[in-house]
């Protein structure tokens, strides 16, 4: 996709919630929540592969937050799957922590989450803000 990395596919999701009483224009609260997903494919996966590709899921996706008053977070969600991956890239996805805030927290952040799908072992590894990860994938692969 042009960035030289093994990118196989790049996904944006936007929701917004809001509530209000009787009328729209008597908002009580509103939130957007955005999630950039970058899944990365590859035979092998090194650790040095990995932090190329977090690392270009953070520039990719900071410039396309656009934070205010109503964002609460814009999750960025790097995906590997690999045939066969080192166990330091599957340490270095589990300790991979980045969050950005916005106005000290008030106009919302943008959390890292990072899991690696290694095929071979049949084995996921996520961070710590990418456990939900786990579960979708598991789900995925069933099908």
């Amino acid at each position: 996709m042009g960035s030289g990395l093994p990118l196989e596919a790049l996904g944006q999701h936007y929701s917004r919630s809001e509530k209000y009483v009787l009328s729209k224009k008597a908002k009580l609260w509103a939130v957007e929540v955005n999630d950039y997903l970058y899944i990365f494919s590859m035979p092998r996966l090194d650790k040095n592969q990995a932090e190329e590709c977090v690392k270009f899921s953070i520039e990719d996706a900071l410039p396309r937050v656009k934070p205010h008053k109503e964002h609460m977070y814009s999750f960025i969600t790097t995906l590997f799957v690999a045939d066969e991956a080192e166990k330091d890239a599957l340490s270095f996805i589990r300790w991979r922590r980045f969050i950005k805030s916005y106005k000290m927290g008030l106009q919302g952040s943008s959390p890292l989450k990072t899991a690696a799908l290694d095929i071979g072992r049949e084995k996921i590894v996520t961070n710590n803000m990418g456990r939900d990860l786990c579960k979708q994938i598991k789900n995925i692969c069933k099908e």
